[in-house]
């Protein structure tokens, strides 16, 4: 409960810090990010039976950020997208985690919610510094 609003409270921060001092890619950005993350939340199974297996739903809605993140990179001047880019690739390939033998549900959870919260981190530094870049 608490890592959901400790997520939440980054979520809504980093986007309302993006609309007001980032430039077109922050905003761009953040914006998809709390979008696709209510998406994750409406997609997500049943809660006696999530992360057991690979969750489609989920893997899509993070492969479209990726692919999203990855064309702003490949248009961007700027280094954040890059990062942002190779976290979500890392998410997309953590959703093949239940291939692995043994593995635990919570594990795969984990695996795949750590790199969202060091892609807001990653993207709240990204639109300090270029709010301190236009002044």
């Amino acid at each position: 409960m608490i890592r959901t609003i400790l997520y939440g409270a980054l979520m809504w921060g980093v986007l309302i810090y993006a609309l007001r001092r980032g430039g077109r890619e922050e905003r761009l950005v953040s914006t998809l990010m709390v979008v696709t993350s209510y998406l994750t939340v409406l997609l997500v199974g049943p809660f006696a039976k999530r992360f057991q297996h690979i969750e489609y739903s989920i893997l899509l809605v993070d492969f479209v950020v990726f692919v999203f993140i990855f064309a702003v990179a490949l248009r961007s001047q700027k280094f954040w997208p890059l990062w942002l880019t190779a976290m979500y690739a890392l998410t997309v390939l953590s959703h093949f985690a239940p291939l692995v033998p043994h593995m635990l549900p919570w594990s795969y959870y984990n695996v795949t919610v750590i790199w969202s919260y060091l892609a807001l981190i990653v993207l709240g530094f990204a639109t300090y510094r270029h709010h301190h870049q236009q002044q």
